[in-house]
């Protein structure tokens, strides 16, 4: 079974938010597993001391053995079916796939650093509870395009 997890930090507090990231995480099946996996948040007061704390949280929480993927708004933006290759790319090698989120300050440098690739979901800002939506939907998309499912085009 081929696995990705989203890294990712503190409990998702919109109902409504959680409600679809886990319908996601659960329609995702097969030779695919979709696992959620957060980290605490940091109760720091200073942004730059919060992204450090919760950056090597979230290092240390994705193994070394997996590919870790950052997420951040400098990354490199992909349409879905390149995603989808992306992931075609990852599970053809067997290497599974970590994707990093941070909260509501971002990601540390460190963590860019520590990360195979650096992608971002969309040139606007958005919320980090709403790019594990995203980010989700974009991988039950990629299963369901692997898999011959029909899903919305």
């Amino acid at each position: 079974m081929w696995e990705i997890r989203v890294v990712h930090v503190g409990r998702i507090a919109d109902a409504n938010i959680a409600g679809g990231v886990s319908r996601y995480v659960s329609m995702v099946g097969g030779e695919w597993r979709l696992r959620m996996d957060a980290v605490p948040a940091s109760r720091r007061v200073e942004p730059r001391q919060i992204r450090r704390e919760e950056g090597r949280r979230l290092v240390e929480r994705a193994s070394e053995e997996t590919a870790r993927v950052a997420l951040d708004a400098g990354g490199r933006l992909l349409d879905s079916p390149a995603f989808a290759r992306l992931l075609g790319e990852y599970k053809d090698r067997g290497k599974r796939v970590s994707f990093l989120v941070g909260g509501p300050h971002g990601l540390d440098e460190s963590v860019l650093r520590a990360s195979e690739r650096v992608l971002s979901l969309s040139p606007m800002t958005l919320p980090h509870e709403m790019a594990l939506l995203v980010l989700t939907e974009q991988i039950y998309r990629a299963f369901a395009a692997s898999t011959g499912r029909a899903y919305a085009k």
